[in-house]
C-alpha cells in the first residue's frame, strides 16, 4: 500500500513539474519590447501587412514603367519549320524546310508611346505617395495609441501613490477610533474611501491594458507580447507650445502632404490621357524588316543561305478615318475627368487649409488648458497635504479630508489627460506638416 502512494506521489510530482515546465516556455516564448515612440513607428512599418502590400504596389508600378519604356524598342521574332511530304510512291518523297528572322517597330503614334510612358512614371512615383500617405495615417493612430497608453500608465502610478496614502489614512483611522477621537462614521467612511480606491486602482490597471492591448494591435504586434513603453521626455512643454503662424504651417502642409501631391499628380495623368486619346485621331507609321531562306531537299541545305536567301524592308502608315465617334467620346471623358480632377485638387487644399487652421487652434487651446490644470494640480496638492496633516492631528474631520482628496484627484486626471492631448494634438500638427516625429526619451520609473 505504501509502495503505491509513493508511486503516485513521484508521479503527480513529474505530472506538476511538466506542467510548469510547459508553462514557464509559453511564458519564455512571449516577446518582450522596451519600445519609444519612433521604435514603435519603425515596428508598425516593418510589420503592417497593408504597407508591405503597398511597398509591393510600388514595385508592380515600377515594372509597368519600365515596360513602357520597352515599348519604344523593336520587336523581333524567329521562326523555323521543316516538312515532310509523301505522294505515294516510294521514290516520291519531298523534304522542305525554311528559317526566318522578323522585326518590327513603330516609328510614329501620334506621341502615344511617349506620352504613355510619362504616364507610368508618375503612376510609378505616385506609388510611393500613397505609401507615404499610408504611413501619415499610421503615425497618427500610433501617436493616438501610445499616448493614451502613457497617460494611463501615468494615472496608474498616481492612483497607487494615492491608494497607499488611503491606507495609512485607515490605520491612523483605526488607531483614533479604538481611543475614541473619532467617530465610528468617520471610521466607517475611511474604510469606503480606501474600497473605493482600491476600485479606482483596479480601473486603472484595466484602462491601463485596454490602452496597451490597442496599441499592439495598432503595431501588427502580438497581443501575448510584453510591451513596456519608453516615456518621452516631457519637462520642455513651454518649448513644444512655440508654433509657426497658421499660414506658414498651412503652407508647409499644401507643399507637402500626400493628398496634395496625388491631387495634383491626377490632374497631370488626366491631361496626358486626354493626349493619349488625341493620338487615336493621328497616323501611325510603322517599320518591319525580316530576313529568310529555305531548302525543298536534303542537297539544297547547305545552299540555302547562298541561293535562297531573301531580305525584306517595308514601312506601312495606318491612318484613322472614321472609328463612329469612339475617339471623340473618349476624348470628352478625359476632358471631364480632367476637370474632376482639378476639383479633387481644391477640395483636397480646402479640407487641408480647414483642417490645419483647426489644428492650431486645438494645439494653442490644449497648451492653455495643460498649463491651467497644472496650476490647480498643485494647487489642490498642497491643499490636501495640508489637509492630510491635520488630519493626522486630529483638526479636521475624514470628511473635509477626503473632499480635498477627491478634488485634489480631480484635478490631477485633468493634467494628466490635458498634458498628453496637448502632446497629441501638437505631434498631428507635426505631421501634417511632414515634420518627424522624435522625443529625447527618459525612462520614468513605475
Amino acid at each position: 500500500m505504501r509502495k503505491g502512494i509513493l508511486t503516485l506521489t513521484i508521479a503527480s510530482l513529474f505530472c506538476h513539474s511538466g506542467f510548469a515546465q510547459n508553462e514557464n516556455e509559453v511564458a519564455s516564448q512571449n516577446e518582450r519590447y522596451n519600445l519609444t515612440l519612433e521604435q514603435c513607428i519603425e515596428y508598425a512599418f516593418g510589420n503592417s501587412l497593408e504597407r508591405q502590400s503597398l511597398k509591393l504596389s510600388e514595385k508592380v508600378s515600377e515594372y509597368s514603367y519600365e515596360q513602357a519604356k520597352n515599348n519604344r524598342k523593336p520587336q523581333v521574332s524567329g521562326s523555323i519549320s521543316e516538312s515532310l511530304s509523301h505522294t505515294g510512291r516510294e521514290s516520291d518523297v519531298s523534304l522542305g524546310g525554311s528559317v526566318g528572322i522578323n522585326a518590327g517597330a513603330t516609328l510614329y503614334q501620334g506621341r502615344a508611346i511617349k506620352n504613355n510612358i510619362e504616364k507610368t512614371r508618375i503612376e510609378a512615383e505616385n506609388a510611393v505617395v500613397r505609401t507615404d500617405q499610408y504611413d501619415h495615417n499610421l503615425i497618427i493612430k500610433i501617436l493616438q495609441y501610445f499616448l493614451n497608453a502613457l497617460s494611463s500608465e501615468e494615472l496608474l502610478r498616481f492612483q497607487k501613490v494615492i491608494l497607499e496614502t488611503s491606507e495609512e489614512q485607515l490605520r491612523q483611522g483605526e488607531e483614533k477610533y479604538k481611543v475614541g477621537t473619532i467617530l465610528e462614521s468617520d471610521y466607517l467612511i475611511l474604510q469606503a474611501q480606501y474600497a473605493n480606491d482600491e476600485c479606482n486602482l483596479l480601473n486603472s490597471q484595466i484602462n491601463r491594458d485596454n490602452a496597451l492591448l490597442n496599441l499592439k494591435l495598432a503595431l501588427s504586434m502580438d497581443p501575448n507580447a510584453e510591451l513596456t513603453l519608453v516615456y518621452p521626455d516631457t519637462t520642455d512643454m513651454d518649448a513644444m507650445a512655440e508654433l509657426p503662424s497658421v499660414e506658414t504651417a498651412i503652407q508647409r502642409t499644401l507643399d507637402t502632404h500626400p493628398d496634395m501631391i496625388l491631387a495634383k499628380s491626377n490632374i497631370e495623368i488626366a491631361k496626358i490621357n486626354e493626349e493619349i486619346t488625341r493620338a487615336g485621331r493621328r497616323p501611325t507609321i510603322s517599320a518591319s524588316a525580316g530576313l529568310s531562306s529555305g531548302h525543298r531537299n536534303f542537297d539544297d541545305i547547305g545552299n540555302q543561305f547562298v541561293d535562297r536567301f531573301s531580305q525584306s524592308l517595308g514601312v506601312s502608315m495606318s491612318i484613322p478615318i472614321y472609328d463612329r465617334g469612339k475617339t471623340k467620346t473618349s476624348l470628352k471623358m478625359n476632358e471631364a475627368q480632367t476637370k474632376m480632377a482639378e476639383v479633387d485638387l481644391q477640395e483636397a487644399e480646402l479640407k487641408l487649409r480647414q483642417t490645419v487652421a483647426v489644428e492650431c487652434a486645438n494645439v494653442d487651446l490644449a497648451y492653455r488648458q495643460y498649463k491651467t490644470n497644472e496650476k490647480r494640480a498643485k494647487a489642490y496638492k498642497s491643499v490636501y497635504d495640508v489637509y492630510n496633516m491635520k488630519f493626522k492631528y486630529g483638526t479636521v474631520t475624514s470628511v473635509d479630508l477626503l473632499q480635498q482628496q477627491n478634488n485634489y484627484i480631480n484635478y490631477l486626471t485633468d493634467y494628466v489627460r490635458s498634458k498628453y492631448s496637448f502632446i497629441l494634438e501638437r505631434k498631428i500638427l507635426d505631421v501634417y506638416m511632414d515634420y518627424p516625429i522624435k522625443y529625447e526619451a527618459v525612462r520614468i520609473n513605475k
